[in-house]
């Protein structure tokens, strides 16, 4: 019987880990979810920037390569704290749910953002975030805009870099500006994807003729 004693505990240990893992599977992954993990995991990225990251590898290199952004997020990690294992698995679910988004024939990819109960100025600082995030996952993935053919998605990347340098004041929060940044975001959207259609032609689906 005293034998029985560490397979029991070994049982009950992998049942812990189940447990967990099973919360974590249904763990939101909307911004405030992913940011509040971040946060705490003492990354110096946010939750826009992060998945900005993730679809600008997706563009460049047709892989979220997990050898590739892990160093970016994370300095240092200790691989055995619970904050940073939670946080690395839920980054892996948001990869994962990114490439889904990203390669949907039915245009389904949505940005990492605050609500649009957040104030304007928060999503608008944001949104710039995220657009810098994406391009340096172009960067970082190898992309070299001298190499995309003219046309639509090379001026795509050339808006961003320009956008991104910008100064860009917090307006007032108004209907006027409000639908200012719904035009932006979507601009952003289907850019996204269309540059992934330009860069990646085989292994996304064309949907955007």
């Amino acid at each position: 019987m005293a034998g029985s004693t560490p397979n029991g505990c070994g049982l009950c240990d992998n049942r812990r880990m189940n447990e967990r893992n099973e919360l974590m599977s249904r763990e939101p992954l909307d911004y405030e979810a992913v940011e509040a993990s971040l946060v705490r995991a003492e990354s110096e990225l946010d939750a826009a920037e992060v998945h900005g990251l993730f679809c600008g590898l997706l563009c460049a290199t047709g892989r979220i390569d997990e050898a590739v952004w892990h160093d970016e997020v994370f300095e240092s990690p200790d691989p055995r704290n619970l904050t940073y294992q939670n946080t690395l698995r839920l980054l892996r679910r948001l990869g994962s749910h990114t490439r889904d988004q990203m390669y949907d024939t039915e245009l389904g990819l949505v940005l990492l953002l605050p609500d649009d109960e957040a104030p304007l100025g928060d999503r608008l600082e944001a949104m710039l975030s995220w657009i810098h995030g994406f391009l340096f996952g172009l960067g970082i993935g190898g992309l070299e805009l001298e190499r995309l053919p003219e046309g639509e998605a090379r001026e795509f990347v050339q808006d961003l870099t320009e956008l991104v340098r910008a100064e860009v004041e917090r307006g007032a929060d108004s209907e006027e500006n409000e639908q200012a940044l719904a035009e932006i975001l979507e601009y952003l959207r289907m850019g996204t994807l269309l540059l992934l259609e330009t860069l990646q032609p085989i292994k996304a689906p064309p949907r955007l003729q």
